[in-house]
């Protein structure tokens, strides 16, 4: 590559006219086919006659029509946005005289993104004057997302211990507190003065196996939802799966007349684990049901978008909303309620918060009183 690069340098400047025709200069058969052979793409700049060059590799890599005539001007349209400003501070450096090499995540003429080594130099005339940088790049496209796969689930994994580790702590506190209380009401038993407190402390006795059996229920829940985590991320349709969990809540929804929306037009796929997205549509939808507004019909708004190069997915109801300011810091906290109703318990969102932060997205949610909610996830 670096004898490719050398060659380059040298023909720079000889001629900058007929881009990519066969009279060009750097078109020796040899150094063609070395460039083929090694899959490198060239680019020079000519600072004196302010012209660009692309040798046939480089067109070959970024697809560009034969009759392209390339332009220093329009040389960041080949880059991706989020890499314009380094793309920017590495050529401002390199014509002050700073060699490169780093990854770039860039774009073809039509668009479509690949990653590539990309290494530069600045060329010197006979007196050190830089008068044009050569540039030589290298699809690493395959190599580059296995690379940056292996770091997503490398960083899944660390955030998977993390919980399980915090998990672990959460359940030995339910699990003494229900102890001790126990321990202490037994004692109290055995020292009772009279048959109607030994009778009170029996009761206490039921009460709390009956709250101790609920607790390991829902620990017992929270833990399938972990487990379920360790299945394997791969390409899941949103409304198919968005189908699958409406289909199983089909008698719920029939009895309040809900309408539910959906648009997965801007992402209809996504790297995930099914059980999660499920769970999310799952629960999300059943809330909006059983909190829904008691003067209209549930009506619930689903999309997927991107947002900052991130997908997203939005759920929104026209429920009862909930009171951000007296609720939101517990919002997501275990056994968390925030409406009278007899059967809440408080650990979907606890479930559902979890979930999402352990693939490393977020959840936000926007809520209105009286006039709805909207849970924003970044997957």
């Amino acid at each position: 590559m670096n004898f490719l690069a050398q060659k380059r340098k040298h023909i720079l400047l000889r001629e900058t006219q007929n881009q990519g025709s066969d009279s060009h200069p750097f078109n020796d058969a040899y150094f063609k086919q070395l460039a083929k052979l090694t899959g490198n793409g060239g680019w020079s700049i000519d600072f004196i006659e302010k012209q660009s060059f692309l040798d046939q590799e480089a067109r070959r890599i970024l697809k560009v029509p034969k009759d392209y005539v390339p332009s220093l001007r329009f040389a960041l349209d080949f880059y991706a946005p989020e890499n314009h400003l380094l793309a920017l501070e590495t050529f401002e450096a390199c014509k002050e005289g700073q060699a490169f090499a780093l990854d770039f995540k860039m774009l073809t003429y039509h668009k479509i993104p690949f990653w590539a080594k990309v290494a530069g130099t600045p060329i010197f005339d006979a007196d050190h004057q830089i008068i044009g940088i050569q540039i030589v790049f290298h699809d690493i496209n395959e190599a580059k997302l296995k690379e940056i796969a292996l770091e997503k689930s490398l960083q899944i994994a660390q955030s998977q211990n993390t919980r399980l580790y915090n998990f672990a702590e959460m359940i030995s506190h339910h699990l003494r507190s229900h102890a001790s209380n126990l321990e202490l009401t037994l004692d109290l038993i055995n020292t009772a003065t009279s048959a109607e407190e030994e009778k009170e402390l029996t009761q206490n006795v039921v009460d709390i196996s009956h709250s101790l059996n609920l607790t390991v229920s829902h620990l017992n829940k929270i833990i399938g939802s972990q487990i379920k985590g360790m299945g394997k991320i791969q390409s899941v349709s949103l409304a198919d799966t968005l189908k699958k969990s409406l289909t199983k809540m089909h008698k719920l929804l029939q009895e309040h007349e809900v309408e539910i929306y959906s648009d997965f037009s801007e992402v209809p796929e996504i790297n995930y684990i099914p059980d999660y997205l499920e769970n999310y549509f799952s629960n999300l939808v059943a809330n909006a049901i059983h909190y829904r507004h008691p003067d209209r019909a549930p009506s619930i708004d689903i999309f997927s978008y991107y947002e900052e190069n991130e997908i997203c997915l939005m759920i929104k109801d026209n429920g009862l909303g909930i009171d951000l300011e007296k609720h939101g810091k517990d919002l997501f906290g275990l056994y968390k309620t925030f409406h009278q109703r007899p059967d809440a318990i408080g650990i979907d969102l606890f479930i559902i918060k979890n979930q999402v932060e352990s693939l490393n997205g977020t959840i936000e949610v926007e809520s209105t009183i009286g006039t709805g909610t909207t849970f924003r996830i970044k997957l």
